[in-house]
C-alpha cells in the first residue's frame, strides 16, 4: 500500500515538469518565428548591417531550436535522456553565447536558465522513479 501512495505525485511532479516544459517550447517558438522578422536596425538608414535570418548566428540559434525540439519529443518517452539533451542544449547556448553571438551575448544564456533548471529536475525525477523501480520492497 506504501507504493501506491507514492506513485501518484511521482506522476503528477512529471506532469508538471511536462507543462512547465512545453509552456517553454511555446515561448520559445514564439521567439524562432520572431527572429524571421526584421527590425528596424538593419535599415540602410542607420548604416547598420540589413537584417538576414540566415547568417551563421541565425543558423546556431535555430539549430539549437531543433536540438530543443528533439529533447521535447523524447521527453514524453524518457525523461532522463530528454534532460541530459536539454543539458547539452543549455551548453550549446553558452557556446553561441560566447563564441558565436555578435549581439547580447548573455541573452541566450539567461533566457535558457529555466530550462536548464527544468532539465536538472527531470534527471532526478527520472533517478528517483528508477531508483523506486530497484527497491526490492517494491518488486514482492
Amino acid at each position: 500500500m506504501k507504493d501506491d501512495s507514492n506513485k501518484p505525485p511521482q506522476r503528477r511532479r512529471s506532469r508538471t515538469l511536462l507543462i512547465l516544459t512545453s509552456l517553454y517550447g511555446l515561448l520559445y517558438l514564439i521567439f524562432i518565428i520572431i527572429s524571421f522578422i526584421p527590425s528596424s536596425e538593419g535599415s540602410p538608414v542607420s548604416g547598420t548591417v540589413p537584417f538576414d535570418p540566415f547568417d551563421f548566428e541565425q543558423i546556431v540559434v535555430k539549430l539549437l531550436f531543433v536540438l530543443f525540439l528533439v529533447g521535447y519529443f523524447i521527453l514524453w518517452k524518457n525523461e532522463g535522456l530528454a534532460g541530459l539533451i536539454f543539458v547539452v542544449w543549455w551548453l550549446g547556448m553558452w557556446c553561441l553565447g560566447l563564441f558565436v553571438a555578435q549581439h547580447d551575448r548573455g541573452a541566450g544564456v539567461a533566457m535558457g536558465l529555466p530550462l536548464f533548471v527544468l532539465a536538472i529536475m527531470l534527471i532526478i525525477s527520472w533517478y528517483r522513479k528508477r531508483a523506486a523501480g530497484s527497491n526490492p520492497s517494491s518488486m514482492a
